[in-house]
């Protein structure tokens, strides 16, 4: 499911991180607006965006740490 190049550097795994943080933050002030009627950046707001960061690079970690599949010569 992941190739190797998405996790390839540690910048390309930040930014990657940002931008799925930035989807679930976004998609948590959507889910805000329409339960409050308003933008409100609160702290389960910034909760999902910190767990969106977090595993994103949990899973780099362990996707960089397990090393390339064994070749099949």
């Amino acid at each position: 499911m992941f190739g190797e190049e998405a996790f390839r550097t540690w910048p390309l795994v930040v930014a990657g991180a940002l931008c799925f943080a930035a989807l679930f933050v976004l998609v948590a002030l959507l889910v805000e607006v329409l339960f409050e009627g308003h933008f409100r950046l609160t702290r389960t707001v910034v909760g999902f965006g910190v767990a969106a960061f977090v595993g994103y690079v949990g899973t780099a970690l362990l996707l960089r740490r397990s090393g390339p599949p064994p070749s099949e010569t």
